[in-house]
């Protein structure tokens, strides 16, 4: 029988009920403690599993009082962006592994040292993207690796979202916290899924942004162009009414489209050079689902490799980075890895 995992959360918004949720299926997790500065909000997740809260053992105001004294094997880092690198790192350093969620960290030079920590001590970090997980992008990037619609050369990925009015007036839009606006936060899976079926390191950056009147940047349009030539467009747009999400991939000879929890292909009729054929795939030819909870707690127990790296989300990040660098001089701009 394989053995418990310890969990800590640093961090207890509201984020934490999906986390919870997937973590219920994961028998081998066994969550022990909670902090949050809302210390209140640390009890009310307690109580919502039925752990016994009690404060200085189960529960916690400060994070750094929950791993001193708390016996624990790994954390979910769930706290604002510009706290994620002192506290994965502090994490690792304790020889604990760390699940994180997006973005790992704000800048660069944090996710580099993310990284040279996690090599030093050995443990694991996990990022939750999980659209990683989904079958839609699973079968969508299978298709790509496969080459079965030929080599991919162009990416549209769109994220709308209600997020200048459902974050007004939180950390989300105070930049000392948050790192940043729509793109940092949601954008950043948008960004990754880009990445992860693109499979090339990205070079330059051009980006238009505006704030739309908020503390934070709200909607961009991001331009990445890769190594190997093929180029994407990332438009997130947080002014948005409500949330929706679409991609296309561009290839040779066809295209693979994401909308509505959909997957569409579309192959190119070799005696029609204008025409195309174009089916919906059925849920029962898609990879099976998972989440990062799950994938993370396999990870530690050396049952999975790492699908969700570090290395990974310091390509996001550097993307980031170089969109709002490209947006403030008006000029493409060089990625940073």
């Amino acid at each position: 029988m394989s053995r418990k995992v310890r969990l800590g959360f640093i961090g207890a918004g509201s984020i934490t009920g999906m986390h919870l949720r997937n973590l219920r299926e994961v028998k081998e997790a066994k969550i022990v403690a909670f902090s949050d500065p809302n210390i209140d909000s640390a009890k009310r997740w307690a109580q919502e599993i039925g752990l016994t809260v009690k404060e200085g053992k189960t529960v916690f105001a400060d994070w750094r009082e929950m791993l001193d004294r708390v016996g624990l094997d790994a954390v979910i880092i769930l706290s604002p962006h510009s706290f994620h690198c002192e506290q994965i790192v502090t994490a690792l350093e304790r020889g604990l592994h760390v699940l994180t969620e997006k973005p790992m960290v704000v800048k660069v030079s944090k996710a580099k040292k993310v990284i040279e920590t996690m090599r030093k001590t050995g443990k694991v970090v996990v990022v939750s993207y999980q659209r990683r997980f989904m079958p839609q992008f699973r079968f969508i990037r299978e298709q790509i690796v496969k080459g079965n619609l030929g080599e991919l050369n162009f990416i549209e990925a769109f994220v709308g979202q209600g997020w200048q009015r459902g974050t007004a007036g939180t950390w989300r839009q105070d930049p000392k916290l948050s790192g940043g606006g729509f793109l940092m936060d949601t954008g950043s899976h948008i960004v990754d899924i880009t990445l992860w079926i693109a499979q090339s390191k990205p070079v330059q950056v051009t980006a238009t942004i505006t704030n739309n009147g908020a503390p934070v940047e709200i909607n961009d349009i991001v331009g990445i162009q890769f190594a190997d030539g093929k180029v994407a467009s990332v438009v997130t747009v947080g002014s948005a009414i409500s949330f929706f999400e679409h991609h296309t991939f561009v290839c040779e000879e066809g295209v693979l489209r994401y909308e509505y929890g959909k997957v569409i292909v579309g192959k190119r009729l070799p005696d029609k050079p204008w025409g195309a054929e174009w089916k919906e795939v059925e849920q029962s030819e898609m990879p099976p689902s998972s989440n990062p909870n799950r994938h993370f707690i396999d990870v530690v127990l050396g049952r999975a490799e790492n699908e969700s790296p570090p290395e990974d989300a310091l390509k996001v990040i550097a993307v980031t980075e170089a969109a709002y660098k490209s947006a403030k001089l008006g000029q493409a701009v060089k990625v940073g890895l």
